[in-house]
């Protein structure tokens, strides 16, 4: 079979086509023929080095396909079955996993594989995908659609009528946080770098833009009545952005990190915090609960995927318009593809 593999961290160029031995699948674990596979920043980062991920490797988590053998005591899936994976995958028979809280087992693994023809998942990780959801779609629901969706409902706890920030608000997790906010009854602000995405952004649901800069935080309030916003979703985790958004949020708000572009730490005087009796917190994965909520709205047409599509031959080009900001929602390398495109 044919896999993207990265053998050495670096840039887009670290990433090389070869032909592999087909994976068997073992207790737990089915093969899926890939039908799509999301890249997300934390391809990026292991691409860089920037995690300890054991090299060679494959990767790739926001997987799609059709199952094609199962391996011994599998019980919830059959060949034939279309099915999409969520991050990673769990013992499902501690404590945690039996009350649905599988982020918390000992035994969690970050999945990888994604980047080939044909990729080995265990059963822990998987879903049916609905009917009337494309494989493609339902690559991205659990980690760009899910980790926004756990962000808000779980973590966040928003509220119908609520007004909710989601920085970073024009990449892969952020244009799909926004649609899940609005999913969940919220007004969302929406805070970008790029002044281009305006229309766009508001075009999936935002209810007003929000521009990066020093005076960020004042257009939030001017936007907010003067009351400032009840939740911050951050996916960015940006010092200068975190400034801003923070000075911006309410009293008694709550402020959840998602994801962190860049290596600068955050600083925030603890006066500011208690002062604004503040709750910063983090979220950083999708429970299979999510998961299935998220393949839902897909399903529902309240969120809808955005993502511009590769060949697997293209992983360099995906990667380098990623590390470039040329995508369009999420990167998504598809094996049988011949060419790019846009949804």
């Amino acid at each position: 079979m044919r896999a993207a593999i990265l053998t050495r961290p670096g840039g887009p160029e670290a990433m090389t086509i070869a032909e592999l031995e087909r994976p068997e699948p073992g207790p737990g674990e089915v093969l899926v023929e890939v039908a799509a596979c999301g890249v997300c920043g934390h391809d990026q980062a292991d691409r860089a080095g920037l995690l300890s991920v054991p090299l060679p490797v494959v990767l790739g988590h926001e997987i799609s396909g059709t199952v094609v053998a199962v391996g011994p005591s599998v019980t919830r899936f059959s060949v034939g079955n279309q099915v999409a994976a969520k991050q990673f995958g769990t013992c499902g028979r501690c404590g945690p996993c039996a009350n649905g809280d599988e982020l918390r087992c000992a035994r969690r693994a970050f999945l990888y594989g994604g980047f080939a023809e044909y990729a080995v998942l265990p059963q822990s990780a998987l879903l049916r995908v609905p009917p009337g959801v494309h494989l493609a779609e339902a690559a991205i629901a659990a980690c760009a659609v899910g980790t926004g969706l756990q962000a808000l409902r779980r973590i966040a706890r928003v509220e119908p009528g609520e007004t909710v920030l989601v920085t970073g608000a024009g990449g892969g997790l952020g244009l799909h946080a926004v649609q899940v906010a609005v999913a969940l009854g919220a007004r969302v602000l929406a805070y970008t770098g790029d002044p281009d995405k305006t229309e766009q952004l508001r075009k999936y649901g935002a209810a007003h833009v929000v521009t990066a800069g020093n005076t960020a935080w004042q257009d939030i309030l001017d936007a907010t009545g003067g009351r400032g916003v009840d939740v911050v979703l951050d996916n960015t985790g940006h010092p200068a952005v975190f400034r801003q958004a923070f000075r911006a949020l309410a009293h008694a708000g709550r402020y959840v990190l998602t994801g962190q572009v860049g290596g600068e730490p955050i600083r925030v005087h603890p006066a500011f915090v208690f002062a604004k009796e503040a709750t910063i917190t983090g979220s950083g994965s999708t429970l299979l609960t999510t998961f299935a909520d998220a393949l839902d709205l897909v399903a529902e047409g309240k969120v809808r995927p955005v993502m511009t599509t590769y060949p697997l031959d293209d992983v360099v080009g995906a990667f380098t318009d990623l590390d470039e900001r040329r995508v369009t929602g999420r990167a998504v390398l598809v094996p049988g593809s011949r060419s790019g495109g846009h949804r």
